[in-house]
């Protein structure tokens, strides 16, 4: 798939999409919109959102969040899976992503991709989910999958601003805040809505909170979690502009903790149990356990 034919699929999506009827109901929300967080005049921090509240087809409120490039995809969260109407730059980055991950995979399959992944539309978030999951068929071991996606991700930078931003620009606190406004913007499309806050050590804005991480959401896997997201992210920022990054997933709210310029403990992350509704809890070779409340970490970590 090249990169014109992209380009050219997501202009008439564009199109579409300003003129839907999902586009002037958007009008009607009501908007509470927050563009950063800033620290108050007393020195206490001041939480502001991408918040937008929505009424349902009955009594209940139904909270969404923009998000994403440009903040213009909309997540709707309820009690049961959250809702995402991705705009039509977010769906040109997560076909992007789709296509270079796909490359990667048939790069060792001799050209070749399962015809499952006709099923999914190229724009679709749910065939990144899927060829996530082919990466862990094909690729053996989690150290030759986390290297797969990290390369993946690298080759979304051009590998020129990647030299030159190492080269010229040195870590520094302002830097890490960059790297946070850089992933709460232009990251939206891969995890869903997220906002800034402080560091925990020195209440500098480098640390980025996601709501609920949509990859998690959708994978329901412990080790995709920290194989395909987690060690990546980590890698990707390291390698591509020197910066140390840190992600912290709540596996109990689905939540996670990204904070730039500090090493920190990966002790809970990689010792994290099953799920219990994991499809493919209980299936690692050495998972004695399977299916019980007895297992003290999935099978997929290292």
């Amino acid at each position: 798939m090249s990169f014109s034919t992209i380009a050219t699929q997501v202009k008439a999506l564009s199109v579409h999409q300003n003129t839907s009827p999902r586009h002037k109901r958007r009008k009607q929300i009501i908007k509470f919109r927050r563009t950063r967080a800033v620290h108050g005049d007393d020195g206490d921090f001041e939480e502001k959102k991408n918040f937008i509240r929505t009424e349902g087809t009955t009594n209940d409120e139904k909270d969404s969040y923009e998000y994403g490039i440009f903040g213009k995809s909309i997540a709707t969260y309820d009690s049961a899976e959250t809702s995402y109407n991705d705009s039509a730059w977010d769906k040109f980055a997560i076909a992007l992503f789709n296509a270079k991950l796909a490359g990667k995979i048939m790069e060792s399959t001799e050209g070749t991709l399962s015809s499952d992944a006709k099923k999914f539309s190229m724009f679709s978030y749910e065939r990144l989910v899927f060829l996530a999951n082919e990466v862990g068929v094909v690729f053996k071991g989690a150290d030759a999958q986390r290297k797969i996606v990290t390369e993946t991700l690298l080759e979304l930078i051009p590998e020129t601003i990647r030299i030159l931003f190492k080269k010229l620009i040195k870590p520094s606190n302002w830097v890490d805040e960059m790297n946070a406004l850089i992933t709460v913007e232009f990251f939206g499309w891969l995890v869903g809505p997220s906002e800034r806050v402080p560091r925990e050590s020195d209440d500098v804005l480098a640390a980025v909170k996601i709501k609920k991480c949509r990859y998690l959401e959708q994978s329901g896997c412990v080790g995709a979690c920290t194989n395909f997201c987690k060690v990546p992210t980590e890698n990707f920022f390291k390698e591509a502009f020197g910066v140390d990054a840190h992600l912290e997933p709540n596996h109990k709210d689905g939540s996670c903790v990204m904070t730039f310029g500090e090493k920190l403990s990966d002790e809970e992350a990689f010792s994290a149990p099953c799920y219990l509704a994991c499809k493919s809890r209980g299936e690692g070779p050495n998972n004695h356990h399977a299916g019980s409340a007895q297992e003290t970490k999935c099978w997929k970590l290292p």
